[in-house]
């Protein structure tokens, strides 16, 4: 049963961005089976939601690009336009095209 339910948990993760529109909408994806599960109060260290959306996007981007604890198993896998997405979603604010990343508008 137990490897039953990591096998789906794998799967959920891996298609999830498959069904998402791109943009916030996908950081949104993304957000719901990566991360919500501790900021959402399953480890009472990790900041709440509000506290991300407070955040500047590069921050959030940074944090994801170089985490620490259990939050590296979580984000493992993410490209940088994923992690892009998801500061966006966060934060509700844009971020420009760099380095040859697209744009990501709020909504």
């Amino acid at each position: 049963m137990v490897r039953t339910s990591a096998v789906l948990l794998g799967l959920a993760l891996l298609a999830a961005p498959a069904f998402a529109e791109p943009g916030p909408a996908e950081g949104a994806a993304l957000y719901d089976v990566r991360c919500k599960m501790c900021h959402s109060g399953g480890i009472p260290t990790a900041p709440t939601i509000d506290k991300l959306g407070a955040l500047e996007n590069d921050k959030i981007v940074d944090v994801l690009t170089n985490p620490t604890g259990m939050m590296a198993s979580a984000v493992g896998g993410l490209s940088d336009e994923d992690k892009r997405n998801i500061a966006v979603f966060l934060t509700k604010k844009p971020m420009a095209a760099k380095d040859g990343l697209p744009a990501v508008a709020a909504e």
